[in-house]
């Protein structure tokens, strides 16, 4: 396993803002990632940053000044445009207690510009600090969810599936705006009733008025991810051993059918609890079009 050390400092001479980096032929989300700092102290198998990052250092940009002049710059630019901005692409948002002053001052930004929605994604319960504040639902605290099973083999250090609902059910009484992230998803027949008995329990669990969107991923990678994931598990196949497809955009995913079936079927239980605006990542027109529980015009509902 690897052990990580006190994050170091760095400073970012590219751009802190960017467009969610989507697939070629993917139906678009118009996200946009803000990236204070990069690495993360969690250890999840299927992670990109695992060859993005060869020594997985965790680096802190010391030009946080620069990167709220580029957002009040982005936001003139919006004019009234609504925007979603997330921290949580290069980083696990709220792991480090060394970027909790920076995370406060990113949501105040949402007092100054009320069209924008600001999104902190994380794996753990280090929630606190947004529970001593006023909450703002355009502030929105967002967890990426999996089986438990799951996290036991594949998500190493990070909270359990309990806590992560436990903390979004906080988050969500506080008045903040919760989104869930079911991605990867591992489309294995065996899994599938896991994906939905973790739907009942999150559902029955968060205030379902609070959360502000759902999405869904299927499990898929890239050569890179996959010489790095037989790597740090001494080539054992594990999560590799199913079938998939190489796709347009050089990505290997689960076969079509695999992924409409695992997605209408979690879609739907979604929907069985409330109309909660739900969607697919990095997903194109041929898997969308056999999808009932929501239509293309969701990826624009995001946003409002």
């Amino acid at each position: 396993m690897i052990r990580y050390s006190k994050p170091t400092t760095t400073v970012n001479k590219g751009k802190f803002i960017r467009p969610c980096p989507c697939s070629p032929g993917r139906l678009r989300c118009s996200y946009y990632t803000i990236s204070p700092a990069v690495g993360c102290p969690f250890d999840c198998s299927y992670c990109f940053l695992n060859f993005y990052e060869e020594n997985r250092d965790i680096k802190i940009y010391s030009n946080s000044d620069d990167m709220f002049k580029e957002l009040h710059s982005f936001m003139a630019s919006r004019k009234d445009l609504p925007t979603r901005l997330g921290t949580g692409e290069f980083m696990d948002s709220l792991a480090l207690k060394e970027l909790d002053e920076i995370n406060s001052k990113l949501a105040q930004m949402t007092d100054k510009y009320p069209n924008l929605i600001i999104e902190f994604k994380t794996k753990s319960t280090r929630i606190d600090a947004f529970l001593e504040r006023p909450a703002n639902r355009n502030i929105v605290l967002s967890w990426s969810l999996n089986p438990q099973s799951v996290i036991d083999s594949d998500e190493a250090r990070t909270s359990s599936l309990k806590e992560r609902i436990d903390c979004a059910k906080k988050a969500g009484t506080h008045g903040y705006g919760v989104a869930l992230h079911l991605d990867p998803i591992f489309m294995e027949d065996s899994l599938l009733e896991e994906y939905l008995s973790l739907v009942d329990q999150t559902l029955s669990t968060v205030p379902l008025k609070n959360i502000r969107w759902i999405s869904m991923g299927g499990f898929r990678y890239t050569e890179e991810l996959k010489l790095s994931m037989l790597e740090r598990t001494g080539l054992k196949r594990t999560r590799l051993t199913a079938e998939f497809i190489k796709c347009s955009d050089g990505k290997y995913r689960y076969p079509r059918y695999q992924r409409v079936k695992f997605y209408n079927a979690i879609g739907s239980r979604i929907k069985s609890y409330a109309d909660i605006n739900t969607y697919m990542c990095m997903e194109g027109p041929d898997i969308w079009r056999h999808i009932h529980f929501d239509d293309k015009k969701v990826l624009a509902l995001l946003h409002t």
